[in-house]
C-alpha cells in the first residue's frame, strides 16, 4: 500500500520529488524495495512555458538486497492516464540516492497529472499518487522596430535618445521590458553601454547613461517578459554615426532648403536656442544673440528694423526640409501665426513641399534662427545661426 509524505519542489529546476513505501517482489529473488508515490500532499504548481524544460526528481527505491532497478514516469492531461502524452520507461537510476528525469516539451495552457513507479529486477511496482502542475500559455515576443536614430542616421550629442516601436506579442505577457544595447562594432562582442526600462505607451525610447565616443556606433533592442521567463529577438542593429557637438539636432548638410541661403550649414553657430515652440498661432525661438545681433533697416524702411528669420523644417517623404521663415524684429523671440504655420510662410510656389506642409500635433519640427537670410544677400548683416532644435508641433 502506498503511503503519502511531503511533497517537495526545487523551484529552481522546476523539480518534483518522490519516494516509496516497502514491498516485496511478487516474484524473482527476496529483495524488499520501495514503489514510488508522492511524498507531499501539495497545492498544484505553476510554471511559465518558457521555464521548460522540468526535471522530475526521484528518490531512488530502498531494497534489502542487489537488485537492477529502473523507473517509469508517466504525464497525462487526464488523472485517469488513460492516453499519457510522455510514458518513459526503463530509466537507469541515479547515484547519490536521487534519479533526476528531464520531460520532453510541453504544450502550454494545460494542467498536465504525473507519477512514477519502480521496476525491480523486472518487475513494476505500483504507480505512486497522481499529482499536477500547470503550464501557462507561450508567450511570443517579436523583434522590437528600431526608429530613431535610425540605420546611417547621423547624431550630434553623446546621449543620443533611442527610440523603438514596441513589439507585437502573443499570450498572457505581464509588464515588458526593453533591453538596449549600445556597442563599437556590429558583433556586439564589447558593449559601450546598456540599460533596460519598462515598456512605455506605443514607442520606448532609453538615454545612455554615458557619452558615446565619435563616429560609429550600433545599437539594438530586445523585449522580454520577467512573468513567463520569456526573452524576444533582437532588432536589427542600426549604425549610428555621431558627429562633433554643434548642437544641432539636424545634420544641416544634408537639408534641401527651399528658401533663403542654400550654404546655411556652414554659418557659425553665434548662440544655442534656450527655449523653442510651434503651434498654430506662434512659432518661438529665444537665445542669448536676440541681445547681440544687429538690427538692419526692413526693405529700405528706417521706420521698420528687422534682426532676422527664424528657420522651419519638416521631414517630408523620408528627407529634411527647410526655409528662412518670418523676420523678426530686435530682441523678438516669438512671432504670431496668421495662417498654417507653413502655408503662411512658404507661400511661394517654389517654396514646395514646405508650401503645402501641414503639420499635425506632435509632429517632430525643426526650429533655428538667424540674421536676415530670406532673400540673402538682401539686408544681410553678420552671417550668424542658432543651432537647430527638434520640437513636437503643438507644444
Amino acid at each position: 500500500m502506498l503511503l503519502l509524505r511531503t511533497l517537495r519542489l526545487w523551484p529552481l529546476l522546476a523539480t518534483l520529488v518522490f519516494t516509496a513505501a516497502c514491498q516485496a517482489a511478487p516474484s524473482g529473488p527476496a529483495v524488499t524495495f520501495t514503489a514510488p508515490r508522492a511524498e507531499a500532499l501539495s497545492g498544484d504548481a505553476t510554471y511559465p512555458f518558457a521555464a521548460q524544460p522540468i526535471t522530475v526528481t526521484l528518490r531512488n527505491a530502498v531494497r534489502s538486497g542487489p537488485a537492477v532497478v529502473t523507473y517509469d514516469v508517466e504525464v497525462a492531461t487526464a488523472d485517469t492516464f488513460a492516453s499519457p502524452v510522455v510514458a518513459l520507461t526503463g530509466l537507469p537510476e541515479g547515484s547519490g540516492g536521487i534519479t533526476t528525469v528531464t520531460l520532453p516539451p510541453l504544450a502550454g495552457n494545460q494542467l498536465y497529472h504525473w507519477r512514477s513507479r519502480a521496476v525491480i529486477d523486472g518487475t513494476a511496482g505500483a504507480f505512486s499518487a497522481g499529482q499536477s502542475f500547470l503550464i501557462r500559455p507561450q508567450v511570443r515576443l517579436l523583434a522590437p522596430t528600431i526608429m530613431v536614430p535610425s540605420n546611417q542616421e547621423p547624431v550630434f550629442t553623446g546621449r543620443p535618445r533611442l527610440l523603438v516601436r514596441n513589439v507585437v506579442r502573443t499570450g498572457d505577457t505581464g509588464v515588458l521590458t526593453y533591453e538596449f544595447q549600445v556597442a563599437a562594432s556590429p558583433a556586439f562582442t564589447t558593449l559601450l553601454t546598456s540599460g533596460v526600462v519598462n515598456e512605455q505607451s506605443g514607442d520606448t525610447t532609453w538615454t545612455p547613461t554615458v557619452d558615446l565616443p565619435l563616429g560609429l556606433f550600433y545599437w539594438r533592442a530586445r523585449a522580454s517578459d520577467p512573468a513567463s521567463a520569456t526573452v524576444g529577438p533582437f532588432s536589427v542593429a542600426a549604425a549610428v554615426d555621431r558627429r562633433p557637438d554643434t548642437g544641432d539636432q539636424i545634420d544641416l548638410s544634408t537639408v534641401t532648403v527651399v528658401m533663403g541661403s542654400g550654404n546655411i550649414a556652414t554659418w557659425p553657430v553665434g548662440a544655442r536656442v534656450t527655449s523653442a515652440s510651434a503651434n498654430n498661432s506662434s512659432v518661438c525661438v529665444d537665445h542669448p544673440a536676440l541681445a547681440t545681433w544687429p538690427s538692419t533697416i526692413f526693405f529700405g524702411d528706417p521706420a521698420e528694423l528687422v534682426q532676422g528669420n527664424q528657420w522651419m523644417f519638416a521631414f517630408i517623404g523620408g528627407k529634411w526640409y527647410g526655409g528662412s521663415a518670418r523676420w523678426f524684429r530686435p530682441g523678438q523671440p516669438c512671432k504670431g501665426i496668421n495662417a498654417d504655420p507653413f502655408a503662411g510662410t512658404f507661400y511661394m510656389d517654389s517654396a514646395e513641399p514646405l508650401r503645402s506642409y501641414v503639420p499635425r500635433a506632435g509632429d517632430i519640427i525643426g526650429l533655428m534662427s538667424t540674421t536676415p537670410n530670406r532673400f540673402y544677400p538682401s539686408m544681410a548683416t553678420v552671417d550668424q545661426r542658432t543651432n537647430v532644435v527638434l520640437v513636437p508641433f503643438g507644444g
